[in-house]
């Protein structure tokens, strides 16, 4: 289509082209230089094991690869678990690693080693670069510091500390900050790119597992481990199978139990009355139900949240709120967030009614129907609703939860072994999981809209804590 840049956007958002799709054409038509570059150097990967796969099956043998990769699969993880989904997203990492890393009997040479010794003089230069950088690479566990879409991802190495920003157009679109993948990082000419990566990050505390344990497979503690060691093709392979152990564990586990603030399973429940009476003498009513506060107009409905005094949980917490009553023309519907809360406060409004109203139909939806609805909608194409709540209520909200991670600071911790936060930042056995738990906090608050996010930077400086900065971005 020709299409002026001042026309309206054929896709329908009303705004002019060159401000819609026609931004986008114009970065597609102009790359990026250090993106193209990487793009060319992965098509050469390419070309080389192509190239390296032939001169495998001259000089070993057809039966060489196969071979290969049952020694990528030296621990038997996937005749352990006998889970093929795993094996495949595991292969990414061992034709690499085969091809790179497995030495060969007797002189304990990699393919690409005897191979680069018979073609020295015919190597091409891009060539000549992928063979070093990946000699001059390692396997290792790299979180994710930031996320430029549509370029690349800043990724620092649990491991080792060093920095890289990759280079990769496809994983900048799913990866998120705090994920981490395990990967070997190539860098040419200061461009840096994946040469292989496991198909599937860990979020942070299955991270945490594997990179404990691949660190006490290093024999470190707490300094940075040396590169020479995850170049080792043993220390290799270990820690591949650690981060498939933390994979299995990632698809096997199971939902978890999510309880409201009286300890209660968490279940979305609503009961559904109708009103057998005009809805003003119902509101009326309802002005006198102990707990329920003033009532506030959502749309056609009437509402009053309903609330109890203090909190089992939150000490500092002045009440709970136990449920909301919507009050449309024809139908009153009691939402609570727990079977037990919704048993109680359906039996008060009943015997607070009496004939007023009477009950219809209770559905419930619970932890499990929620996690499929949350993954259903992360791939849907539909716009989302409007009607977003307004700036003042959205102020409350964080001043709320503003005040709720304040008083985290002093509050006993199960996951802290009883410590307070605070206590455990003192702990230099517990400041670790601290500040897993921080950290955690923080991916949840980058998953909000903006205007709903609160700044966490005072609680990591209130706990003396060293906030993960991200790799400067190429520019």
């Amino acid at each position: 289509m020709n299409i002026g840049r001042n026309d309206p956007c054929p896709c329908g958002s009303g705004r002019k082209y060159k401000k819609c799709h026609g931004a986008q054409d114009t970065s597609a038509a102009a790359p990026r230089p250090d993106v193209t570059r990487a793009n060319a150097l992965k098509t050469v990967d390419i070309d080389l094991s192509e190239r390296l796969l032939r001169f495998a099956r001259l000089r070993f043998g057809a039966e060489w690869l196969d071979d290969a990769f049952d020694a990528f699969d030296s621990y038997g993880t996937f005749e352990i678990v006998e889970d093929g989904e795993l094996e495949r997203l595991a292969a990414p990492l061992s034709l690499p690693w085969s091809l790179h890393f497995m030495p060969l009997p007797p002189a304990g040479l990699t393919l690409a080693e005897l191979w680069r010794r018979e073609r020295t003089r015919r190597l091409r230069p891009d060539m000549r670069l992928l063979l070093d950088a990946y000699a001059a690479s390692w396997l290792s566990i790299w979180e994710v510091a930031s996320v430029a879409r549509g370029v690349g991802t800043a990724l620092v190495d649990t491991l080792t500390g060093e920095q890289r920003f990759v280079h990769d157009v496809s994983s900048s679109e799913t990866l998120e900050p705090y994920d981490s993948v395990l990967a070997f990082v190539l860098t040419c000419d200061g461009v840096s790119f994946f040469g292989a990566a496991h198909g599937q990050p860990l979020p942070l505390r299955e991270t945490d597992f594997v990179a404990r344990e691949a660190r006490r497979l290093c024999r470190v503690r707490t300094r940075p481990v040396a590169i020479d060691k995850l170049r080792i093709p043993p220390i290799q392979l270990a820690i591949v199978a650690l981060w498939n152990a933390g994979v299995w564990k990632l698809r096997t586990q199971p939902p978890p139990v999510m309880q409201n603030t009286d300890g209660d399973p968490f279940v979305l429940t609503t009961d559904d009355f109708e009103l057998l009476v005009p809805r003003e003498r119902v509101a009326r009513r309802l002005r006198s139900l102990e707990g329920a506060m003033e009532p506030e107009a959502d749309r056609d409905d009437i509402v009053f949240v309903v609330t109890k005094e203090g909190n089992a949980l939150h000490s500092q917490w002045d009440n709970t709120i136990i449920g909301r009553i919507a009050l449309g023309r024809k139908r009153l519907r009691v939402e609570t967030n727990s079977t037990r809360r919704a048993d109680a406060l359906r039996a008060r409004v009943e015997a607070h009614l009496g004939a007023m109203a009477r009950f219809r139909l209770r559905t419930e939806a619970n932890t499990a129907d929620l996690l499929e609805q949350a993954r259903a909608s992360t791939h849907s194409t539909k716009e989302p609703a409007k009607g977003a709540p307004p700036p003042e209520a959205l102020a409350m909200l964080r001043e709320l939860r503003e005040r709720h991670m304040a008083a985290w600071l002093d509050t006993s911790i199960p996951a802290l072994d009883g410590l307070t936060p605070r206590a455990a930042a003192r702990s230099p056995r517990m400041r670790s999981k601290l500040k897993l738990l921080v950290k955690e906090f923080e991916r949840g608050e980058a998953r909000l809209p903006p205007e709903e996010r609160i700044d966490l930077s005072r609680f990591w400086l209130a706990l003396e804590l060293d906030r993960p900065s991200p790799p400067s971005k190429p520019r």
